[in-house]
């Protein structure tokens, strides 16, 4: 109102003056919001011609609800990495008290000799009640060769079966029947039958078994798998049927 009252007080005195300045503070100073009856009032009250209209644009608007949305889906996606990444340092930290804890009831010696085996492709097999040293033939063994004790060989132009692992039953002191099983897809002539199947021990029957001795057990397994990777047709089940190419070995004997 000071302004106005100045306004008035100036043109009264006839002075020439720039009113710029006062132009300005007025508009900032009327500049309000009103409604649309309101401004239509106005307009036909004014005795102007002309008026002046200002436009606000409102270039951006924020989505609230949008932007909680995206903030709630940030937050869920950030917290479960979180919970990730703790749960997988618990399960490292519970294996390894786990794998103490087993270490330490099993004993170092049952410890050591898996190791040793794995180093020599043979694991530990728990099977029946039973301990197994497991070689496991990947691509499996073509068995192919049938030995005779005189030293000839049938060399078969195709393949008899495939030898897909031995076992081993570490239980017992000594090999007897029953101590060495074979996993084949047809019938191997020294065992009871296809696939999964008992084995005749021939010439191996009685040798210790020494798990005391983790390298002598490793030499002992490596010639139980040498043993059936081919035939032993002097003790055989059957004979195998089909062409085949008759080789002659010398035997070498000692006094």
């Amino acid at each position: 109102m000071e302004n106005i009252k100045s306004f008035i007080t100036e043109i009264n005195s006839g002075d020439t003056v720039d009113i710029t300045e006062f132009q300005n503070t007025l508009e900032h100073t009327i500049t309000k919001e009103l409604t649309f009856n309101d401004v239509y009032s106005k307009l036909i009250a004014s005795k102007q011609d002309t008026i002046k209209v200002k436009e606000i644009v409102l270039e951006s608007e924020v989505d609230f609800i949008s932007s909680a949305k995206y903030l709630k889906t940030v937050f869920e996606t950030q917290l479960k990495e979180a919970i990730d990444k703790v749960n997988d340092l618990y399960n490292r930290e519970l294996l390894s008290l786990q794998s103490y804890y087993r270490n330490k009831l099993a004993g170092e010696g049952l410890m050591n000799l898996i190791k040793v085996l794995n180093e020599n492709d043979y694991s530990i097999v728990i099977m029946n009640s039973r301990i197994y040293a497991y070689r496991y033939y990947k691509p499996e063994h073509q068995v192919c060769e049938g030995h005779f004790q005189s030293g000839t060989i049938y060399d078969y132009h195709e393949r008899v079966c495939n030898l897909k692992g031995v076992y081993v039953n570490l239980l017992h002191p000594k090999i007897t029947n029953g101590s060495v099983m074979i996993s084949t897809d047809d019938r191997h002539p020294n065992a009871n039958g296809s696939g999964l199947s008992e084995v005749c021990v021939g010439n191996l029957d009685g040798r210790l078994i020494p798990l005391e001795n983790t390298e002598a057990l490793v030499d002992l397994l490596n010639e139980i798998c040498e043993t059936y990777e081919v035939m032993h047709l002097d003790s055989a089940y059957f004979i195998p049927e089909g062409e085949y190419t008759v080789k002659e070995v010398k035997i070498k004997w000692t006094a």
